[in-house]
Protein backbone atom coordinates (compact mmCIF):
# COMPACT_ATOMS: atom_id res chain seq x y z
CA UNK A 1 0.00 0.00 0.00
CA UNK A 2 1.19 3.17 -0.86
CA UNK A 3 1.94 6.08 1.83
CA UNK A 4 -0.74 8.52 0.47
CA UNK A 5 -3.15 5.69 0.71
CA UNK A 6 -2.23 4.62 3.71
CA UNK A 7 -2.07 8.43 5.38
CA UNK A 8 -6.06 8.77 3.91
CA UNK A 9 -6.98 5.71 5.36
CA UNK A 10 -5.43 6.64 9.00
CA UNK A 11 -7.53 9.96 8.57
CA UNK A 12 -10.48 7.92 7.07
CA UNK A 13 -10.49 5.92 10.81
CA UNK A 14 -10.02 8.91 13.10
CA UNK A 15 -12.33 11.25 11.43
CA UNK A 16 -14.92 7.93 11.30
CA UNK A 17 -14.03 6.79 14.94
CA UNK A 18 -14.20 10.75 16.59
CA UNK A 19 -17.61 10.89 14.44
CA UNK A 20 -18.74 8.25 15.11
CA UNK A 21 -17.76 8.70 18.98
CA UNK A 22 -19.38 12.47 19.05
CA UNK A 23 -22.18 11.13 17.33
CA UNK A 24 -23.57 9.03 19.69
CA UNK A 25 -22.34 10.33 22.62
CA UNK A 26 -22.09 14.11 22.23
CA UNK A 27 -21.62 14.71 26.20
CA UNK A 28 -17.63 13.41 25.53
CA UNK A 29 -16.78 16.63 24.13
CA UNK A 30 -16.88 18.21 27.82
CA UNK A 31 -13.55 16.53 27.85
CA UNK A 32 -12.40 19.73 26.23
CA UNK A 33 -14.75 21.85 28.16
CA UNK A 34 -17.14 22.98 25.82
CA UNK A 35 -20.54 22.91 27.28
CA UNK A 36 -23.31 19.89 26.14
CA UNK A 37 -25.86 21.03 28.75
CA UNK A 38 -29.05 21.91 26.53
CA UNK A 39 -30.50 19.69 23.34
CA UNK A 40 -28.93 22.79 21.31
CA UNK A 41 -25.83 22.17 22.27
CA UNK A 42 -25.68 18.41 21.81
CA UNK A 43 -27.70 19.01 18.47
CA UNK A 44 -24.58 21.33 17.26
CA UNK A 45 -22.14 18.92 18.38
CA UNK A 46 -23.90 15.48 16.28
CA UNK A 47 -24.05 17.92 13.27
CA UNK A 48 -20.89 19.33 13.31
CA UNK A 49 -18.73 16.96 15.27
CA UNK A 50 -20.45 14.09 14.21
CA UNK A 51 -21.91 14.63 11.38
CA UNK A 52 -18.70 16.62 9.68
CA UNK A 53 -16.26 14.29 10.80
CA UNK A 54 -18.39 11.43 9.61
CA UNK A 55 -18.69 13.29 6.02
CA UNK A 56 -14.51 13.59 5.97
CA UNK A 57 -14.39 10.19 7.24
CA UNK A 58 -16.62 8.94 3.98
CA UNK A 59 -14.37 11.71 1.78
CA UNK A 60 -11.13 9.84 2.78
CA UNK A 61 -12.26 6.31 2.00
CA UNK A 62 -13.29 7.48 -1.49
CA UNK A 63 -10.32 9.25 -1.57
CA UNK A 64 -8.05 6.36 -0.56
CA UNK A 65 -9.58 4.11 -2.73
CA UNK A 66 -9.24 6.68 -6.45
CA UNK A 67 -5.43 7.88 -7.04
CA UNK A 68 -6.75 10.71 -8.72
CA UNK A 69 -7.84 11.92 -5.68
CA UNK A 70 -5.07 10.90 -3.37
CA UNK A 71 -3.53 14.62 -3.91
CA UNK A 72 -6.58 16.61 -3.41
CA UNK A 73 -7.57 14.63 -0.28
CA UNK A 74 -3.90 14.79 1.53
CA UNK A 75 -3.98 18.89 0.46
CA UNK A 76 -7.51 18.67 2.69
CA UNK A 77 -5.36 16.41 5.12
CA UNK A 78 -2.60 19.04 5.41
CA UNK A 79 -4.32 21.80 5.55
CA UNK A 80 -7.54 20.82 7.50
CA UNK A 81 -5.53 18.52 10.23
CA UNK A 82 -2.12 20.48 10.13
CA UNK A 83 -4.09 24.01 10.02
CA UNK A 84 -6.64 22.71 13.66
CA UNK A 85 -3.72 20.92 15.56
CA UNK A 86 -1.25 24.43 15.08
CA UNK A 87 -4.14 26.66 15.57
CA UNK A 88 -4.85 24.40 18.87
CA UNK A 89 -1.75 24.18 19.96
CA UNK A 90 -1.10 28.30 19.76
CA UNK A 91 -4.60 28.68 21.20
CA UNK A 92 -3.81 26.78 24.59
CA UNK A 93 -0.83 28.70 24.90
CA UNK A 94 -2.25 31.85 24.34
CA UNK A 95 -4.99 31.24 26.54
CA UNK A 96 -3.64 28.99 29.22
CA UNK A 97 -5.88 25.70 28.45
CA UNK A 98 -2.88 23.43 27.54
CA UNK A 99 -4.03 20.27 29.30
CA UNK A 100 -2.57 16.52 28.48
CA UNK A 101 -5.57 15.81 26.28
CA UNK A 102 -5.71 18.96 24.43
CA UNK A 103 -1.43 18.22 24.03
CA UNK A 104 -2.81 14.77 22.65
CA UNK A 105 -5.14 16.33 20.31
CA UNK A 106 -2.86 18.77 19.11
CA UNK A 107 0.08 15.88 18.76
CA UNK A 108 -2.32 14.10 16.67
CA UNK A 109 -3.19 16.61 14.34
CA UNK A 110 0.01 18.19 13.84
CA UNK A 111 1.44 14.25 13.02
CA UNK A 112 -1.57 13.72 10.54
CA UNK A 113 -0.69 16.60 8.77
CA UNK A 114 3.14 16.04 8.58
CA UNK A 115 2.08 12.61 7.25
CA UNK A 116 -0.08 14.00 4.67
CA UNK A 117 2.64 16.61 3.49
CA UNK A 118 5.30 13.59 3.13
CA UNK A 119 2.82 11.24 1.39
CA UNK A 120 2.25 14.38 -1.12
CA UNK A 121 6.37 15.02 -1.45
CA UNK A 122 6.21 11.15 -2.15
CA UNK A 123 3.28 11.69 -5.10
CA UNK A 124 5.09 14.17 -6.36
CA UNK A 125 8.97 12.17 -6.12
CA UNK A 126 7.20 9.82 -7.69
CA UNK A 127 5.63 11.49 -10.80
CA UNK A 128 9.21 12.54 -11.15
CA UNK A 129 10.61 9.85 -11.41
CA UNK A 130 11.90 8.40 -14.72
CA UNK A 131 9.35 5.63 -16.12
Amino acid sequence: MSLARASLWLSAAAFGGFGLWLTLDPAALGAVEVGVDTAAARTEIRAFYGGLELGLAAFFVLAARRPAWHRPALTVQVLGLGGAGVMRGLSALLDGGATPFMGALVGAEVLAGCLGAVALRALDQAERAPA
